[in-house]
């Protein structure tokens, strides 16, 4: 779909009139209307800024291609596609970026973009700054870079004052260079770890059998954050830690319960 027959469908998606639309973005309603009828294609820094009014993802919004690299953002032809650990191709993934399961490199999302916008500027005709604003957009939204990015959005301030800057950014290194066997893993004993919770908590003892199973699931999840299973004061203070926090209690009583967070507190406290 190109961007005007997009820009149309999100702002009525919204109940926006060009008029309100405009308003929003701070620009004339002439120039939502030439949008809309493909006349003009706004820049990079409106897109971004149509992105936050709407809460449409960059990538939503921009004529990228049906596939492309979930690391770098490039554009995938049966030849540039990467390969899994068993060799088999990779369709999420181009062989600059992944081969046989693993990342080829290790870098970071600011790394990559210094790499690859001359590269991007220079085959889309678009100058420097355009290119670095545009994967500075784009490149969050990807499979490699997401989780990072919620994490920060959602407990950053938090895991920062608390833990200090080193230790989060440590865990995020360590979140981006797992490849997507180890990631896939990670993600499953997530869903393991809120599942064992609803089943402890409808128990209701956290000191037996299912609570201390919850303990050592949980335990483990943290520790392929950390990189390390952590010491038991420094689990106990974490964990703990989440009830000072709406955020941090809403992830685990909303899909568990009202009560989860605090039992799991308990069951901690039990364990260690």
């Amino acid at each position: 779909m190109a961007f005007a027959d997009k820009l149309v469908a999100i702002r009525r998606a919204h109940n926006l009139t060009q008029e309100g639309l405009a308003a929003k973005l701070y620009v004339t309603r002439q120039a939502v209307s030439r949008w809309e009828r493909g006349e003009v294609t706004p820049g990079i820094d409106m897109m971004k800024l149509i992105g936050a009014v709407t809460g449409e993802p960059l990538s939503h919004l921009l004529e990228m291609p049906e596939h492309y690299c979930e690391s770098c953002g490039m554009y995938l032809t049966p030849d540039d596609l990467g390969t899994d650990a068993n060799g088999k191709k990779n369709d999420h993934y181009c062989k600059w970026c992944y081969d046989h399961g693993e990342y080829t490199y290790d870098t970071t999302m600011e790394a990559m973009i210094e790499d690859c916008a001359p590269r991007l500027a220079e085959n889309e005709g678009i100058t420097l700054d355009e290119a670095v604003s545009l994967m500075g957009a784009v490149l969050p939204q990807l499979e490699r870079w997401r989780a990072v990015r919620t994490n920060e959005e959602r407990f950053g301030a938090e895991a920062r004052e608390r833990y200090g800057n080193e230790a989060v950014d440590a865990a995020n290194e360590r979140i981006l260079d797992m490849d997507a066997v180890s990631w896939n893993d990670l993600k499953e004993l997530e869903r393991a770890v809120l599942g064992q919770l609803s089943i402890a908590l409808a128990d209701g003892d956290p000191h037996g059998p299912e609570a201390a199973k919850l303990v050592a699931m949980h335990r483990r999840w943290v520790g392929l954050h950390w990189g390390t299973a952590p010491e038991d004061a420094a689990y106990l203070r974490l964990v703990q830690g989440y009830l000072a926090n709406p955020r941090f209690v809403a992830y685990y009583d909303s899909p568990c319960g009202e009560g989860a967070t605090a039992f799991l507190a308990k069951a901690v406290e039990a364990a260690v």
